[in-house]
């Protein structure tokens, strides 16, 4: 399992409810795909990325190892 924390200032709860969705973003440049395409990868090979409710912006990958082994 993966986390990634960052120190700005988190994910407000609708930006949340949403983030996973393309064309989602919140950059004025932003094509709001990356997390989409990230999260079908993850899913597609077994695992998981979901965003967490903390502080800061905080992402959790987790991906099956080799032979299913923890």
């Amino acid at each position: 399992m993966f986390r990634v924390a960052d120190t700005g200032h988190g994910v407000s709860p609708l930006t949340r409810d949403r983030l996973f969705e393309p064309f989602t973003t919140s950059k004025a440049t932003g094509m709001g795909i990356g997390l989409a395409i990230s999260r079908a990868i993850a899913e597609a090979h077994g695992g998981s990325l979901v965003v967490l409710d903390s502080r800061h912006g905080e992402f959790v990958l987790e991906l099956p190892m080799e032979g299913g082994n923890e």
